[in-house]
């Protein structure tokens, strides 16, 4: 079980003497005078907030101390910093941030050509960069803060949250600061942009909207065109091969270290990679989850050789980390069928889209997936903006050349 290397702030120590405090004067005017503020709290850890995060929490899971425990836990390498807005002693908001320092060690370097290689090594080992994102950079869509809506409004948690992360990457040197599923108005964006926050560059996740008349694999497959059914068919069969079980939390945690290995095979063979997870990653997941997170082995000759693991939301259902033995990739088409089987389960429990992800764009698009587009606000720091232009124009070379959108369906989905 991986350990922080952290230390807590006192929950007693209130900050009153930077940009978090200009923003709380300017949205609480009417207390300037009598000098009756919020304060505001910054740990490292999320034991050192435990009793204010129960106060302001509801039912999020994501926001709860279990979850925040154990991401702490199984992503070695990540720092958090967790943030709460307290009024008379009571909490009004809560956010987090993860903390992370990239090295040329974060790049797949043996594909690029050797002057990019040499250009990346060079920014990045004469300056490590630090880049503090808000909420958990792993998954999109899952919330980073709640708040007491009687206090403040979606505007003013937007502001507080955005100052909390100057705070947090002034006093860290942060190089980038990234704000990602907060509340964004019309009135706050414009805000964000007078701060200096700009999206650089388009990220997008393939999603794969599932039409009802499908029900079924096979009803899939007959809406695809004469090539892709031919292709799908192919896939499908070498499944005949194959024994694919829902791995329970028991099991789960007897396959750690054979689950660890194959999602290795996978990051070994990413052009980048933000951070690496624990080995017992998935079972703190499926512990806290229960039946809203799924894993499925895939078994050849009784030898785990892929999985996949998923959130179940109520309209989705999102394929999180997989793994596959590579030399028996082309053999069995074993991303293929992860794929196939993540899209089975979504039909089954009735989904309306699937979502796949950043990666593998191409292969996605095959399956008849398209781009949504996820909007990030960046702001950098403490480095020149020639160096972030060309990180943006390498990150965005490094999807765009690689995948084309493609028309697998007779009767595209609108």
């Amino acid at each position: 079980m991986a350990s922080s290397n952290t230390t807590a702030l006192p929950v007693s120590k209130i900050y009153d003497d930077c940009l978090i405090s200009s923003c709380l004067k300017r949205l609480f005017k009417n207390h300037v005078k009598s000098k009756k503020l919020p304060g505001y709290v910054i740990c490292n850890e999320v034991a050192g907030i435990k009793k204010e995060l129960a106060k302001i929490n509801g039912t999020t899971i994501e926001l709860s101390y279990d979850y925040l425990l154990a991401m702490e836990q199984s992503l070695p390498g990540v720092s958090f910093r967790y943030v709460i807005f307290q009024k008379d002693n009571d909490p009004i908001l809560f956010a987090y941030f993860q903390l992370f320092t990239g090295t040329s060690q974060n790049f797949n370097l043996k594909n690029n050509k050797t002057f990019v290689k040499g250009i990346v090594r060079f920014f990045l080992d004469l300056k490590k960069v630090k880049a503090l994102i808000s909420g958990n950079a792993l998954r999109n869509e899952t919330p980073c803060y709640c708040y007491n809506s009687s206090a403040i409004n979606d505007t003013e948690a937007t502001e507080m949250i955005a100052a909390a992360a100057e705070k947090i990457g002034s006093d860290e040197r942060a190089t980038v600061l990234v704000l990602k599923d907060i509340p964004v108005s019309p009135h706050a964006a414009k805000w964000l942009a007078g701060q200096g926050y700009y999206a650089p560059m388009t990220d997008s996740v393939m999603t794969l909207t599932i039409n009802p008349e499908w029900a079924t694999l096979s009803g899939y497959i007959s809406a695809l065109t004469r090539k892709y059914k031919t292709r799908a068919n192919k896939i499908l069969a070498l499944r005949d091969k194959l024994t694919i079980e829902e791995l329970q939390e028991n099991t789960i945690a007897g396959s750690e270290r054979q689950m660890n290995r194959l999602y290795k095979n996978v990051v070994e063979n990413q052009s980048f990679a933000l951070a690496t997870i624990s080995e017992d990653h998935f079972t703190k997941l499926k512990s806290l989850y229960k039946n809203d997170f799924e894993v499925f082995g895939f078994y050849h000759e009784k030898k785990l050789v892929a999985f996949y693991s998923a959130f179940v939301t109520p309209d989705a259902y999102e394929i999180y980390y997989a793994g596959f033995d590579y030399q028996l990739n082309d053999e069995y088409q074993l991303y293929f069928n992860l794929l196939f089987s993540g899209l089975e389960r979504a039909m089954l429990l009735k989904k309306k889209e699937l979502k796949l992800g950043r990666t593998s764009f191409d292969s996605k698009a095959s399956l008849g997936a398209t781009p949504v587009e996820i909007k990030y606000f960046f702001k950098t720091m403490n480095v020149p903006a020639v160096a972030i232009n060309w990180f943006v124009n390498y990150f965005t070379a490094m999807e765009d050349g690689k995948w084309k959108l493609r028309n697998p369906l007779k009767e595209p989905l609108n």
